[in-house]
């Protein structure tokens, strides 16, 4: 998922980005964060282990920064 386009897009499984999604890099047991479409033009990010303390919102540009920032 690169967070290319709208809300409306769909992730590279072919799912509408709704849900929380895990990195496919992440290992079992260690944490890890997790994104969401759920917010119209937005990514939203979270901790996967603490997925109720809050998450960060990005727009399209910012997403798409901090993606290759850490890749």
């Amino acid at each position: 998922m690169t967070g290319r386009g709208t809300a409306s897009s769909t992730w590279r499984d072919g799912r509408d980005g709704t849900g929380w999604r895990k990195s496919s890099w992440s290992e079992p047991n260690n944490g890890c964060c997790e994104a969401s479409l759920r917010e119209r033009g937005r990514v939203l990010l979270r901790d996967s282990q603490n997925p109720g303390r809050g998450f960060l919102r990005f727009g399209p540009e910012e997403w798409l920064s901090l993606v290759a920032r850490v890749r």
